[in-house]
């Protein structure tokens, strides 16, 4: 089994220990790659490989926030004639940014779990919005990720910059915030901490 994929992936003591009952059922750990009607591509030690949720775990689940999504760690069972792998299990999630299903006001779906940093990009041309930003704050911190806000285009904001960064430091909370132009490169540097493996 090749660790080194799964450490790529985000693999953490703290998975290994949780997974470990799955392990001794001859079980394999994954991280959800993408989900499409529910179809799930995995990231294994072994690879990409393409798995569906058994019916126990779709039948036991309260709701669609109780099965798979992308970035959601399981636990795997390999089809021995090389057919779609079955996930039997949900590790827990370190956190989990939900929505409202469609059609309805209660039931919530998880759109991606297990994101360690989110970054809030903002553009700083006229749909500038400090409000939006805070919005997105609120549901960084409800998912247990941590926000970096991005101000981009400061090659077309001029002498904005400044006030534009002001207007975001009040309301950013501590979150790290970063000013940048994606056309000209300009600032990109101050994002590669946060892309390391694993993370």
């Amino acid at each position: 089994m090749n660790r080194d994929l799964l450490e790529e992936a985000g693999w953490r003591p703290a998975l290994a220990a949780a997974f470990a009952p799955y392990a001794k059922e001859g079980l394999q750990p994954a991280r959800v790659a993408l989900e499409l009607n529910h179809i799930f591509r995995l990231w294994s030690a072994g690879g990409e490989i393409l798995a569906e949720a058994t019916g126990k775990l779709r039948h036991e689940a309260a709701g669609r926030h109780e099965l798979p999504a992308v970035g959601d760690w399981v636990a795997f069972r390999p089809d021995p004639h090389g057919l779609r792998a079955r996930i039997e299990a949900i590790l827990p999630r370190r956190s989990a940014f939900t929505r409202k299903v469609a059609g309805s006001e209660t039931k919530q779906q998880v759109v991606a779990a297990n994101i360690d940093t989110v970054f809030l990009i903002s553009s700083l041309d006229r749909d500038f919005n400090p409000r939006r930003v805070e919005r997105y704050l609120l549901l960084t911190a409800q998912s247990g990720a941590r926000p970096v806000i991005v101000l981009n285009k400061t090659d077309i904001a001029g002498p904005h910059v400044d006030e534009a960064a002001e207007a975001i430091r009040e309301i950013a909370g501590g979150a790290a915030i970063h000013a940048l132009s994606a056309r000209t490169g300009a600032g990109l540097a101050a994002l590669a901490p946060y892309l390391d493996p694993g993370e």
